[in-house]
């Protein structure tokens, strides 16, 4: 069983965690009300990131509900050739350092809930499925509005099925934080760079505020009344 201290250490090494403080920060200071979503949890690294920041922030009235999204399946196929990515992969933990997913084991919601409850933390909600399946059911359950989305689809076709679903959940200050941004070298005609382009040109009501690039790969944008 993993301890604390492991579960603590998975999360302070990752790059993105000071970013996701600001992020916090942003929506608990703006009084940006609504649910925390992400959209690709995986081993529930950066689900965490947000729960323990949530749990123990000082900037919101009432608590955002944390919402993971994720079949647990692995990707589809990547249609546009990335140089990585293959069908079926991130359905098993290549991250030695998982505390509650042993290495090459496959990943499942009850790994993800242990890293939780290990810290004495609220297990986030989970929804295990596709996108396209899950989405239209979950919506009407939420909060009205999203206070920050974190999109962590890698590939352009699960990118717009989650833009698509979650555009009447926008409103002025929803932050839209992408894991993958500048995958594909950096080429903006693919991956979710690709996706949120063509969603905005669906949207014209719309337009996205750069925020802040962050990580390796990762950049992000508040939403705004065009």
């Amino acid at each position: 069983m993993a301890t604390a201290r492991e579960i603590n250490e998975f999360v302070l090494g990752d790059d993105r965690l000071a970013f996701f403080k600001r992020a916090m920060q942003f929506i608990g200071f703006e009084k940006i009300e609504g649910d925390v979503l992400e959209f690709g949890v995986y081993g529930g690294r950066t689900l965490l990131m947000m729960g323990k920041l949530l749990a123990s922030a000082p900037w919101f009235a009432r608590t955002p509900q944390l919402v993971g999204f994720d079949s647990f399946a692995g990707l589809a196929a990547d249609s546009e050739g990335h140089g990585r990515w293959t069908a079926g992969d991130c359905a098993l933990n290549r991250d030695p350092r998982h505390p509650t997913i042993a290495l090459d084991a496959p990943v499942t919601p009850d790994g993800v809930r242990a890293l939780f409850t290990g810290l004495g933390l609220t297990p986030p909600r989970l929804e295990v499925g596709l996108f396209e399946d899950t989405l239209p059911a979950a919506l009407p359950t939420l909060a009205p509005r999203a206070a920050l989305i974190h999109i962590d689809c890698d590939l352009y076709e699960a990118t717009v099925t989650v833009l698509d679903r979650v555009a009447p959940l926008l409103q002025p200050g929803t932050l839209i934080a992408f894991d993958d941004w500048f995958h594909y070298r950096g080429d903006p005609r693919r991956g979710e760079a690709r996706a949120f382009r063509e969603f905005l040109g669906a949207h014209p009501g719309w337009q996205a505020i750069p925020y802040q690039p962050y990580a390796t790969f990762c950049n992000s944008f508040i939403m705004q009344p065009a």
